[in-house]
C-alpha cells in the first residue's frame, strides 16, 4: 500500500465514508491499547515503540490468516477480509509514519528542554548597588538601574553573563581553560582573568568598556574591535559602530562603587543617567542647545545633597534649574 492509498483510506474514515465494519474494527483496535501521557499508544520509550511495531505486524498477520481460514483460502480473501487487512495495514503504516515523523521531534523537544539554559537575573533600582560573588570566585558589582543575567550553572568551557541594561564592574577569577564572557545588546567582552567595567544603558548612544587590570577583547556582531589593556577604555557608538579610545587615571573604572562618578566631556544624556542612578530624578531641558551639550567635566559624589550637585552642574554652562517632583529642568 502506497502513501496515496493510505491517504485515501484515512480520508474516507475522517469524512465518514468508511464502512461500519471498518470503523468498528478501528475503534476496537485503538481501545485495546493504553495511552501514554501524550495520548498516543505505546510511545513512552523505545522499548514500547518497538513493542507497538511488533504487535501491529502480528495483528495484520492474524487478521489475514483468520479471515482466510473463515473463507477457505488466504489467497482468496473476500472484500471484508481485505478490508480488515487494509485497515490494519493502514493503521500500521500510519503508526510507523507517525513514529518516523514525531519520535525525532519529541526527542529534539526533550533535548531542547534539557539544553535550554537557565539564568539567575539580578536587577537594581535607584541608588542601589549590589555585589555578587559567582561560584568561580568572580566578584561582580552591579550599578543602579541595571539588569544582569548569570547563566546557571556556568558552562564547562566558558563562563557567560548578560548585561541587558546598565553598568557592572567585574573582578574575574582567572581560569585559563574557561574564558569569561560579558554580552551586551551591542558588544561582547571576553577575558581570561582581569578587572574591567562595562556600561551599556539603553538611553546612552555608546557602550563603554574600561579595563582596570589585565586585558580584554571587545567585539561586535561583525568584527573584533580591539584588545584593551589596563588603564584604557573604549566607547562604541551603537548606531554606526564607531569607536573612541581614552586613557584612564588611577581607579576611574570603578569609582562609582564608592559613590564617586567622574565625568569627562560627558553628554547631557550621560549626566542624566548618573543623576537618575544617584538621586532618582529625571534631568530634562526644553532648550535643545542645552540638551546637546557634550562637555560636562565634573565629579559627582553620591553623599552630596542634590541641590549642591545641581549648583555645580549649572555653574559649568551658566544655566539655572527648577525642580518639580522627581523632574529637574535646566534652562537659561
Amino acid at each position: 500500500m502506497n502513501k496515496n492509498e493510505f491517504k485515501q483510506l484515512m480520508d474516507a474514515y475522517l469524512q465518514g465514508t468508511a464502512s461500519s465494519q471498518e470503523r468498528e474494527l478501528l475503534r476496537r483496535w485503538y481501545n485495546s491499547f493504553g495511552e501514554s501521557a501524550s495520548n498516543v499508544p505505546g510511545l513512552e520509550n523505545e522499548a514500547q515503540t518497538e513493542a507497538l511495531q511488533e504487535e501491529l505486524h502480528q495483528r495484520i498477520r492474524q487478521a489475514v490468516q483468520t479471515e482466510g481460514k473463515k473463507r477457505g483460502k488466504v489467497r482468496r480473501l473476500p472484500v471484508l477480509g481485505w478490508a480488515v487487512a487494509a485497515i490494519l495495514f493502514t493503521i500500521a503504516f500510519g503508526a510507523m509514519f507517525w513514529l518516523s515523523m514525531q519520535t525525532p521531534s519529541r526527542h529534539k523537544s526533550k533535548q531542547a528542554a534539557i539544553e535550554k539554559p537557565t539564568y539567575h537575573q539580578v536587577k537594581t533600582g535607584i541608588k542601589q548597588i549590589k555585589k555578587l560573588v559567582l561560584p568561580d570566585g568572580t566578584n561582580l558589582y552591579v550599578n543602579a538601574n541595571s539588569t544582569i543575567r548569570i547563566r546557571e550553572p556556568l558552562e564547562r568551557h566558558h563562563r557567560e553573563v548578560f548585561l541587558d541594561e546598565g553598568e557592572a564592574y567585574f573582578e574575574v577569577a582567572r581560569d585559563s581553560l574557561r574564558p569569561f564572557i560579558v554580552r551586551t545588546p551591542a558588544v561582547k567582552v571576553e577575558v581570561l582573568g582581569t578587572a574591567f567595567n562595562v556600561k551599556s544603558y539603553s538611553r546612552l548612544e555608546d557602550v563603554t568598556i574600561a579595563v582596570q587590570q589585565g586585558r580584554v577583547r571587545v567585539s561586535d556582531s561583525k568584527r573584533v574591535l580591539d584588545e584593551l589593556r589596563a588603564n584604557n577604555s573604549l566607547s562604541y557608538r551603537k548606531i554606526d559602530g564607531r569607536i573612541h579610545h581614552m586613557h584612564l587615571k588611577g581607579d576611574q573604572a570603578n569609582t562609582w562603587i564608592k559613590g564617586v562618578v567622574p565625568l569627562q566631556k560627558a553628554t547631557f544624556k550621560e549626566l542624566a543617567v548618573v543623576l537618575y542612578n544617584l538621586y532618582g530624578i529625571r534631568l530634562e531641558s526644553v532648550d535643545q542647545k542645552i540638551a546637546q551639550y557634550h562637555h560636562y567635566n565634573l565629579t559627582i559624589h553620591a553623599d552630596r545633597p542634590l541641590e549642591e550637585t545641581m549648583a555645580i552642574i549649572c555653574s559649568i554652562h551658566k544655566t539655572k534649574y527648577r525642580r518639580k517632583g522627581h523632574a529637574v529642568t535646566i534652562y537659561r
